[in-house]
């Protein structure tokens, strides 16, 4: 959503010769689209290339968003509280109303990147928070509100902890997921990741 931050990994990836990575301005909390009565769907390769140079000056293509079913794999990092990363010289108390908020914000972010996955594609969800209600609340909220998506187990190679008990997820959950925590022995930031999956036979959600 943020155009500097596109332009500043545009910038990027073209140093790397990564010329296969194309970065849009695109709200991804209003980034699907609906087929209107006499459209067809439209693949993401075509909405990318229908897209044109916004108003900005800064180059990047403008694109309104993607219809439902287009892509194979989506990370969805959405924005968050930030309570995992390091080193922190200067910590604002949050109120938990506060964080609340990044939990519903989150949510507009789920809901558009739910239907977007093909069926039989893979969707990881990731932060870079400690707190439960962005990281374990937001997988049962996956769960619960897509009965399309399944959690998936994450390789017992990759370190970490267990997600935390007592925030909806059943034991075996809790081992699927991945915890990062400051204070543990491993020793990184704090941060967060599950794996879903979307059942083959949905085409809608």
């Amino acid at each position: 959503k943020s155009r500097k931050k596109m332009v500043s990994a545009r910038d990027f990836f073209r140093s790397m010769g990564a010329s296969c990575i194309v970065p849009l301005a695109l709200d991804s909390t209003k980034s699907l689209l609906e087929v209107e009565e006499g459209e067809s769907w439209k693949s993401p390769q075509t909405v990318v290339d229908s897209a044109s140079v916004g108003v900005n000056d800064d180059g990047l293509l403008d694109a309104k968003g993607f219809y439902a079913n287009s892509f194979d794999r989506i990370l969805l990092d959405p924005p968050c509280s930030a309570l995992g990363l390091r080193p922190k010289l200067l910590v604002d108390a949050q109120s938990p109303k506060q964080l609340s908020k990044f939990a519903e914000y989150q949510r507009r972010f789920v809901r558009n990147a739910v239907p977007l996955l093909k069926p039989g594609g893979t969707m990881t969800y990731s932060t870079c928070t400690i707190d439960a209600c962005e990281n374990e609340d937001m997988v049962q909220f996956i769960l619960s509100e897509f009965p399309s998506m399944k959690l998936e187990p994450i390789s017992a190679d990759l370190p970490g902890l267990p997600g935390l008990a007592g925030r909806g997820l059943s034991d075996e959950e809790c081992q699927m997921v991945r915890r990062f925590d400051p204070c543990d022995e491993g020793d990184t930031m704090g941060f967060f990741l599950a794996k879903f999956t979307k059942n083959q036979a949905d085409t809608t959600s």
